[in-house]
């Protein structure tokens, strides 16, 4: 059947005989691997962080501020007795005309009690500014310390509000 087709033709035939055989041969190199390659094994999970230390109170920087807490507590006790003192006088005068007697002596009453809670205003303020001069980053055993000495004078401070609003009927 070859033998009908001129030569020509036949050297077509076998040149695309060789070239489709060709396709089919392997390449001298082998493939790529298809296992895992060495970057691919590498987690990319976040990793496990241990807690950082829980950070305490500097016990130096608690005995600097248990005196502004003593003062405070003295205040309030102050500010206690004077409430009760001027108690009576706060009643008589929360229903009386504006510039009667009675009224005139619950604003005295009130003036003295407003008087009373000054201390424990003032060691308030003062230990804001001594928190505001740390420096969290390095003072944490300081900004500890003076955030509880400052967390109790800020109950005080905010027990004798209620107290006034209370006896005053605010």
């Amino acid at each position: 059947m070859i033998a009908r087709f001129p030569q020509s033709a036949r050297t077509i035939l076998a040149s695309a005989l060789v070239v489709a055989t060709a396709g089919c041969a392997g390449p001298s190199e082998p493939y790529p691997s298809l296992a895992p390659r060495p970057i691919e094994q590498i987690s990319m999970a976040e990793p496990n962080r241990l807690d950082p230390p829980v950070a305490a109170a500097d016990p130096a920087a608690m005995e600097r501020y248990a005196p502004l807490i003593a003062q405070a507590k003295s205040a309030d006790a102050d500010f206690r007795r004077v409430l009760e003192e001027e108690r009576l006088a706060l009643a008589h005068g929360r229903g009386a005309a504006e510039g009667s007697d009675a009224w005139l002596s619950a604003q005295v009453s009130l003036s003295r009690i407003e008087t009373a809670r000054g201390p424990v205003a003032k060691e308030l303020a003062d230990l804001d500014a001594a928190r505001s001069g740390l420096d969290p980053q390095t003072d944490t055993g300081a900004m500890i310390a003076i955030g509880q000495a400052f967390q109790i004078v800020q109950q005080l401070s905010s027990a004798e509000d209620a107290a006034v609003a209370q006896a005053t009927g605010r």
